[in-house]
């Protein structure tokens, strides 16, 4: 009989230890762990610390970039350049609309009056004829010099 009973005992024992193994197992295969040692949670984290990092930094860069004083150089120097030169056409266009609305047509083409376009056009006639006059005495004394060149060899 007291073999039974060590064989009841052992029985026991060992139900007892199958029945703690399947516990854990159990145990094993609905542990959901702790968050902090979960490898999505800890990527998750580190990618966020980056991040925070990252923002600081432009933070400071730019806290930094507002002491720095920037000098002319030449890009600056052709932008001013081009834009000085686009104010002045644009201001050019605004002044030729405005002289054109002086211009009256109907007196330049029928002559009704003179008026401001035909004053300027005398004035063009004018210098016209006076650097004709101007390129004639230029030709007669480029011949008169080689008629006397012409002189000089002969002789």
């Amino acid at each position: 009989m007291a073999e039974l009973m060590f064989g009841l005992g052992q029985t026991k024992k060992k139900k007892a230890t199958e029945d703690k193994v399947r516990d854990n197992k159990a145990k094993q295969w609905n542990y959901q762990g702790r968050i902090d040692q979960d490898g999505t949670f800890l990527e998750r984290k580190e990618k966020a610390e980056q991040e925070k990092a990252f923002k600081e930094k432009q933070r400071d860069t730019k806290a930094h970039l507002k002491d720095v004083t920037q000098g002319e150089d030449g890009e600056m120097a052709i932008r001013k350049q081009q834009h000085s030169r686009e104010k002045q056409w644009k201001e050019t266009g605004r002044n030729q609309i405005k002289s054109n609305t002086n211009f009256d047509m109907a007196r330049s083409l029928f002559g009704g009056g003179g008026g401001a376009p035909a004053a300027a056009a005398q004035e063009e006639e004018e210098e016209y004829e006076q650097e004709e006059e101007v390129e004639e005495e230029v030709v007669e004394e480029e011949v008169a010099e080689e008629e006397y060149s012409e002189e000089e060899v002969e002789e």
